[in-house]
């Protein structure tokens, strides 16, 4: 595996930053842009699976419309990886955090990402995202 440049590293970190962001903010069209055309997301042990661009925008809409007070990403530990083929593999633990309006969160989920990511139009995306749940509060909408 070859090592990634600082700018690679950076601009991937910005995707991870921007998931989150788009996630927690409500904005299902940045959301969806974050993966591939044909990307997919899968959590487990929910043995959910969503693929494709389209699907993920609307199980976002989904997600957003159920949501009481705020919600939070927070990602650390993030490990990225260059493949021979010059995609990455990252990974990195997940908590995140609900609260109602004006409070401080709970933890509403611990768990860890599982990334394949790639340039895409000189955009670094994620084609496919693991994310397998220690414990968690979501529940399938």
């Amino acid at each position: 595996m070859s090592e990634l440049s600082a700018q690679e590293a950076f601009e991937i970190g910005g995707l991870y930053s921007r998931y989150n962001l788009c996630s927690d903010l409500g904005d299902p069209d940045g959301y969806a842009d974050c993966f591939t055309a044909d990307g997919v997301l899968e959590l487990m042990p929910h043995e959910l699976r969503i693929a494709g661009r389209a699907a993920l925008h609307g199980h976002k809409v989904r997600d957003l419309a159920t949501r009481q007070g705020y919600r939070r990403h927070w990602n650390g530990n993030l490990l990225l990886e260059r493949r021979d083929d010059g995609s990455v593999r990252g990974r990195c633990y997940l908590m995140a955090f609900n609260g109602p309006s004006g409070e401080l969160p709970a933890i509403g989920d611990c768990g860890v990402y599982e990334d394949d990511i790639v340039l895409d139009g000189g955009t670094w995306r994620f084609r496919r995202r693991l994310l397998t749940m220690d414990a968690s509060t979501w529940t399938r909408r």
